[in-house]
């Protein structure tokens, strides 16, 4: 997707949310790039959302870059209350353990249509598991969205693994997206956006 796409997608909804996340592993050569991404974006687009889940590596990093310019309008989605709690001071959260019983059977139905392997976590009594299994619940409610006040995504941006974008728990995610067609920009197209966000430049003029 084309800056110039994202920017047309972006047009419809009055307060449109965009899903930033990704592997633990981001190199430290890109972690800054997409540090500055997430800022920019929030820079151009000042009625834009985003939507993390809080986890080490790129999630951080795009966090990071929300908060840079405007923490209040970061959202993260934990898999309990409390989850890394230091780096939550000035966001939004919502935690897959504050699920009713209904509402968690519905997200591990999207969950397991997702990733079928993991469809066993969902019904385990085993604490272990049910702990592995809040973590691909959040994954799933980054798509979702729960209710009116944490609406579906637009567009989801992903650091993946180059050598294999559907690996873990990012390649559920982006499986989940694709179920739900929620766009999904991977690497090679965001890092081309940064020189065409920065001072100077207005987003989205190119034809694309």
């Amino acid at each position: 997707m084309t800056l110039s796409q994202f920017t047309r997608l972006t047009a419809a909804p009055s307060h449109p949310v965009v899903l930033l996340e990704g592997r633990r592993e981001i190199p430290e050569t890109i972690a800054p790039s997409a540090r500055r991404l997430a800022y920019l974006l929030a820079v151009h687009f000042p009625s834009m959302t985003f939507r993390s889940g809080n986890a080490p590596g790129a999630d951080e990093a795009f966090g990071k870059g929300i908060g840079d310019h405007d923490p209040a309008r970061l959202e993260l989605f934990l898999p309990y209350e409390g989850h890394r709690k230091a780096s939550l001071a000035g966001a939004r959260c919502f935690s897959a353990d504050s699920l009713t019983a209904e509402e968690r059977s519905i997200t591990a139905k999207v969950s397991a249509s997702a990733t079928p392997r993991n469809r066993g976590l969902f019904d385990s009594r085993s604490p272990r598991l049910q702990a592995k299994a809040n973590y691909l619940l959040r994954d799933t409610l980054k798509v979702t969205g729960h209710g009116s006040d944490f609406p579906p995504p637009i567009a989801a941006i992903f650091y993946a693994d180059p050598a294999d974008p559907m690996a873990g728990g990012t390649g559920h995610t982006i499986r989940v997206c694709n179920n739900l067609a929620v766009p999904v920009i991977l690497q090679p197209e965001w890092l081309s956006w940064i020189p065409e966000l920065e001072p100077g430049t207005r987003p989205g003029r190119q034809d694309g």
